[in-house]
This record gives C-alpha cells, sequence and structure tokens, in this order.
C-alpha cells in the first residue's frame, strides 16, 4: 500500500434495502482499521399484493444523518465519504435533488408489462449483447422508468434526472448528479459490454428518454465533489469531505474479500441472496444479472434470490413466534438443518416469496410433498434446501464456461456456521471462508484507493 497520511479517516456509507450500515474508518499503522459502526433498520413498503416495493429516500437521509450525529466524536474528523448502495433504487428527481417518488427497489414487481414491452421492441438478443442484461421488474430501472411515464406522466415530465440510491445520497451531500458503472448496470441503458461510461443512447431514444434525463458515468473509486459547507455544519463534520460514488452493495462485498480474478465466487447473505462469480469477459444470459466490477475489465455475474434471508424471517415470524431471533437462529434453526442434512425430505420448498429478477411472471413460493408428519422443522429445511439449490443451478451454469475457485467467500447477517455447513452440502462442496460487513468495508477500500491516487497519481485498482 503506498504509505499515507496517518489517521487519515474515511466514512463508509452502506445503504442497504431494509437498513443503513455506517462505519468510521482509520489508517493507522498503514493498515485501514474500523474505528466505529452505526446501523439502523427502516421500514420498506410492500403492497398491492407484494408486487409493489418502494421506499421513502428520507429514511435514507435520517438514518445517515442519525450515524453522524451518533459518532459525532469520531465522525469530525472524516476526509472521504464513500457510498455503497442498494441497486436499482430507481429515483427520479428534480433539479435540486428532490425525490418526486419513492425509491423503486429490485423487488418490486409492478413494472412487468414495461419489461416485456422493452424485449419486444428492442429484442433479447440485442439487449444481451449492449447491456447484458434482460428486463425484468424492479431489476430493471429503464422497466421502472417506463412504469412512471405510463402511470405517473407528471412526475416523469418533471423528473430532472433518473439515479440509483447512491445517485441520490451523493446529490445531496455534493449537489452533483452521478451514478457508477456497476449500478448503471442494471438499468438497460449502460453499455455494459462494452463497459465504457457511456449510456446507450438508441435504447434511450427508442423509449424516449434524454440522455440528459440520466446523470454522468463516474468509475467507482472517483469523487464527485464535496459535502456543502452548510450540509457538513449540520452533520457535525469539520472539513468538507470529499463524496465517492461507490458502487452496488453486492459488487462491493465482492471488492473487500479480493474478487477479482476469473473463477473467484462469493456469496452474500442478507435480505436477498446473491451468488457472484467474477468473469474476465462478459458472459450474458437471461438467467441472471452482469454487472460491472470496480475494477477495470472485469465482471460480476449476479444471481439474486430476492427472499434470502428475508425467507427466514419470514419463517420465524409465522411458524416460530413463540422464540426470540437469537433462540431461533442460534438454536432452532441449526437443529432443524442438522437433522435434515443427511435424510430424505419429501417437502420441497418453490423460492419466489418475494419474486424473481428472471422472470416476467410474477413467481410465487410453494410447499410441495407437505403430510400430516410434515414437522415446521422439515419446512425449515426444505427452505434452506431450495436457497441453496437455487444458486447451485447459477455455480453449474456458469462452471461450463469459467472453471471456478475451490473456495467460496461468504458474507452478510443472514448466515451462520449451519448455514454454511447446508450450502457445502447442497449448493456447493468446497471451502467457505466468512467475511464480516463487507459492503461496508468495500467502500471504506474505495475511499483509501481514492486517498492513494490522490496522493501518488495512477488511476489503477
Amino acid at each position: 500500500m503506498t504509505r499515507i497520511s496517518e489517521n487519515t479517516t474515511i466514512l463508509a456509507v452502506d445503504i442497504g434495502t431494509t437498513g443503513m450500515k455506517i462505519g468510521v474508518f482509520q489508517v493507522i499503522d498503514e493498515v485501514l482499521s474500523p474505528v466505529s459502526q452505526f446501523s439502523r433498520e427502516y421500514e420498506v413498503n410492500i403492497y398491492n399484493d407484494g408486487l409493489f416495493g418502494d421506499i421513502e429516500q428520507d429514511k435514507w437521509k435520517q438514518a445517515f444523518t442519525a450515524g453522524c450525529k451518533g459518532m459525532a466524536e469520531v465522525v469530525s474528523d472524516v476526509d472521504v465519504i464513500s457510498l455503497s448502495g442498494t441497486t436499482p433504487g430507481l429515483t427520479a428527481m428534480d433539479k435540486n435533488g428532490e425525490a418526486l417518488y419513492p425509491a423503486i427497489l429490485m423487488l418490486d414487481q409492478r413494472s412487468r408489462e414495461q419489461a416485456q414491452f422493452i424485449i419486444d421492441t428492442v429484442g433479447l438478443a440485442d439487449l444481451l449483447k449492449t447491456t447484458a442484461n434482460m428486463p425484468v421488474a424492479g431489476g430493471c430501472s429503464l422497466a421502472s422508468i417506463l412504469w412512471i411515464k405510463d402511470n405517473h406522466p407528471d412526475i416523469f415530465r418533471k423528473t430532472h434526472k433518473f439515479g440509483h440510491s447512491n445517485t441520490y445520497i451523493a446529490h445531496w451531500l455534493t449537489g452533483t448528479f452521478a451514478v457508477d458503472p456497476s449500478s448503471a448496470s442494471l438499468t438497460a441503458l449502460y453499455n455494459t459490454v462494452a463497459n465504457d461510461l457511456t449510456w446507450n443512447e438508441d435504447i434511450a431514444g427508442t423509449f424516449g428518454i434524454s440522455l440528459e434525463q440520466l446523470p454522468d458515468i463516474v468509475p467507482a473509486y472517483e469523487s464527485v465533489g464535496r459535502v456543502s459547507e452548510s450540509l457538513a455544519r449540520q452533520l457535525g463534520l469539520k472539513k468538507k469531505p470529499a463524496v465517492l460514488i461507490g458502487g452496488n452493495d453486492a459488487v462491493l462485498a465482492a471488492y473487500s474479500v479480493g474478487i477479482k480474478d476469473a473463477g473467484d465466487v462469493i456469496n452474500v447473505n442478507g435480505t436477498c441472496e446473491i451468488n457472484l462469480v467474477c468473469l474476465d469477459r462478459c458472459l450474458a444470459s437471461a438467467n441472471y444479472n452482469i454487472r460491472a466490477h470496480v475494477l477495470p475489465d472485469r465482471w460480476l455475474t449476479l444471481h439474486v434470490m430476492n427472499a434470502g434471508g428475508k425467507a427466514l424471517d419470514w419463517f420465524r415470524e409465522l411458524f416460530c413466534s413463540e422464540l426470540s431471533a437469537e433462540e431461533f437462529y442460534d438454536g432452532f434453526l441449526p437443529r432443524a438443518v442438522e437433522s435434515w442434512l443427511d435424510r430424505q425430505s419429501s417437502v420441497t420448498y418453490v423460492p419466489y416469496l418475494m419474486g424473481s429478477r428472471y422472470s416476467l411472471d410474477p413467481l410465487k413460493a410453494q410447499f410441495l410433498g407437505l403430510t400430516q408428519q410434515t414437522t415446521r422443522e422439515e419446512i425449515l429445511a426444505a427452505i434452506v434446501r431450495g436457497l441453496c439449490e437455487y444458486q447451485k443451478s447459477h455455480l453449474d451454469e456458469i462452471g461450463k464456461n469459467v472453471p471456478l475457485k475451490n473456495v467460496i467467500h461468504i458474507t452478510g447477517g443472514a448466515t451462520n456456521s449451519a448455514l454454511i455447513r447446508a450450502k457445502s452440502k447442497w449448493m456447493r462442496d468446497c471451502e467457505y471462508v466468512y467475511d464480516e460487513q463487507s459492503s461496508m468495508k468495500g467502500a471504506a477500500l474505495l475511499g483509501l484507493k481514492y486517498i492513494e491516487n490522490r496522493e501518488n497519481p495512477s488511476p489503477v485498482i
């Protein structure tokens, strides 16, 4: 690591789907070290029979402000703020960066008709050849933009910029509209295959979207400006820190554990469960998403189960409401998994509790093979097995084109030793290495890279 000033302070912000984590990191003895952490959960709006999923952007700002005040002593000397964001989190903003509509999240299913219209108009083969992704409801910004255009034309006309969660927060902090390549990858408007920081003008024009309505695409490790003086005072910041646009939370989780070579794999466990495989060439498919990495000349597959940890929370609340979260995750779940790891079960879980990113149909979860003898332990084990087998199918597909490493990095709050044993049995038999708080750490590492590049200019990660 290039020698940089000791005690340089970085504020890493992870804008999650259901909560925000903020961490303060300092360079101590030339090592990036965590100093303090804050987290706050917030409610996501799920309505219209579960097909709509969005959130008011003020909840992001409130959580950020609370984090700064809660860590006031260490936040005051922050030099750099680096963002990690849930995406899409599609947000329509006016000229002042104010949200005109709640952020439409990846688990949203309202724009199925618009997603199909994009495919019918452009053609799936051409979309995969340029944007590397099949448009689906929630997971495609263009589909959500067209839903707004069709259902709220007044909002569409008023929109100055469409962006993601990091676009919104970065503008609030600096007054600049920007987005990074990893976040832009799922818009169906970014030239993901070329990964050249350009929007696809032909696709945008086809659907009546001006490139002026889209933010500038900026590398993840570059600054989009500094926190305004008035806001810095409000947040308790003595300096006016540089703000990095950062990137998608799953991509930054991969970055934090050194996912950089073809065949490297990381399994991210949160509200969603995501498998990412690093590629040295863009291999597009309708069966998964492709993200541009924060590294040059690298891409990541993104195979998402919308209800990963959420499925386990749902089961606990419905079937084990007498148990605390600690009793359930530390006791009941491990016993249930262990009791069925080496036994045949007739129960099958179809895992679409919150729909699918890879289908235009509103897929829903199912249990098959239940009998009067079925226990809640067997049902829970079936949920875990169903989630593992879903991700196994992705690794099997990618493994046909890219030799996979024999180590899977695993991260996220929705995992434990019992679930790791289940993954080894039902997803992939290999070594699992656990890493904690990776999205936030990845954002902090981007902040460190920014400082290194500034003091020793050579934009190489």
